[in-house]
């Protein structure tokens, strides 16, 4: 039977956010596994501090195949390296155990694959959506044959994503995202008004920080004491938060609009606030932070984008409403400000469903059944 113990994770070794917060996880709550690191970085680092099985094989750790035509003429050096990596892991683990490789990264995916033909099972991660349409059709073509060619099982992280890679002939098993307990217990929201908000994320239009500005501001000018704590960075060089600043500035809602900048412990203050805006423009396959407010017993108004949808109970653990809509945002805004008694069932139930779905070990548990289904 397979255990964390039979398995490598395959990680760049300098990721941070996102996909590296997921590694660090794994990392978290099974010390048995091995964690083979193609390079150096945070995730290295902190891997090696943390007292986890780790590796360092310097090796392929990027493929920039943003552009359609650079991934087929860079593609194939690529997968030459990634034989190479495969026969270096390989005599590294060969006698350990190990029978699967789990990976998230194309890069190690294309390492995995050739593992596949030294004996091991290759589990793909993915949190990342692709775009099929690309050349003409011919990027989902060759990615779902990738996929058959370098994978045994799929874990896309949302149906969203899963929906990618329907036909590729790949069996898939979608694990949802997920974060650890803080609060041992859910505390009384803060008294309101204000209606305290939260916007969190890196200061890009991407993350539609300005849709939340302007829901905010349009609720003042209806009369309710709505305020907003921007969360992220960076905020100086960058031409995005001087336009946010510019547009707070001439509502005059530099009181009730701040700039808090980036922040270490943002999920300890999670419960200080009643509502959290997620207002993600293009498509999330499957929030982190998401996950982290509703285990925090934050409620959201979201953007119905990508995987969001999936994650919140819309009307009952928060609301959902069309990506980049400032007015039907700020509607919802008005809404609960008229109604603040309203916002303790919201934070009543998204603290339940966290607890109930969106736990660590919730994900830790699917990913061990889905190693032993292989």
């Amino acid at each position: 039977m397979i255990t964390p113990e039979n398995v490598a994770m395959l990680v760049k070794g300098d990721e941070v956010y996102g996909i590296g917060a997921i590694e660090r996880l794994y990392a978290e709550g099974w010390p048995e596994m091995t964690f083979v690191c193609m390079g150096r970085g945070y995730t290295h680092d902190w891997l090696v501090e943390h007292g986890a099985r780790v590796e360092l094989v310097e090796g392929l750790t990027a493929f920039r195949d943003g552009n359609s035509i650079r991934a087929v003429t860079t593609a194939p050096l690529a997968m030459r390296q990634a034989k190479r990596d495969a026969r270096r892991i390989h005599e590294l683990l060969d006698g350990r155990g190990i029978k699967v490789v789990h990976t998230q990264w194309k890069p190690q995916q294309m390492i995995a694959g050739y593992m596949r033909r030294l004996g091991y099972k290759s589990v793909w991660q993915i949190n990342n959506n692709m775009k099929p349409q690309r050349l003409g059709g011919l990027g989902g073509v060759l990615s779902h044959r990738f996929a058959r060619w370098g994978a045994d099982l799929l874990l896309p992280a949302s149906d969203f994503i899963a929906n990618n890679w329907q036909g590729c002939g790949v069996r898939s098993m979608t694990i949802r995202n997920a974060a650890p307990r803080l609060f041992d217990a859910l505390a009384d929201a803060p008294a309101a008004p204000p209606v305290k908000c939260l916007v969190a994320g890196r200061l890009q239009s991407s993350k539609g920080h300005h849709t939340a500005v302007e829901a905010v501001i349009a609720a003042r000018q209806r009369g309710h004491d709505v305020c907003l704590d921007i969360y992220g960075g960076p905020i100086d060089d960058n031409d995005y938060a001087d336009g946010l600043r510019r547009r707070i500035s001439a509502a005059g809602a530099e009181q009730a609009i701040r700039f808090m900048g980036f922040c270490t412990d943002l999920r300890e203050r999670h419960q200080r606030y009643h509502l959290g805006l997620q207002c993600r423009i293009d498509p999330e396959p499957c929030s982190l932070w998401v996950c982290e407010t509703m285990v925090d017993g934050l409620p959201l108004l979201a953007s119905a984008t990508g995987g969001t949808p999936e994650l919140v109970d819309d009307g009952q653990t928060g609301r959902l409403y069309p990506a980049g809509d400032a007015v039907a945002l700020g509607e919802l805004l008005c809404e609960y400000a008229k109604n603040p008694a309203a916002l303790d069932s919201l934070r009543a139930a998204a603290y339940r469903r966290g607890q109930q779905h969106f736990l660590n070990t919730r994900m830790l548990d699917q990913t061990l059944e889905a190693y032993r289904s292989l």
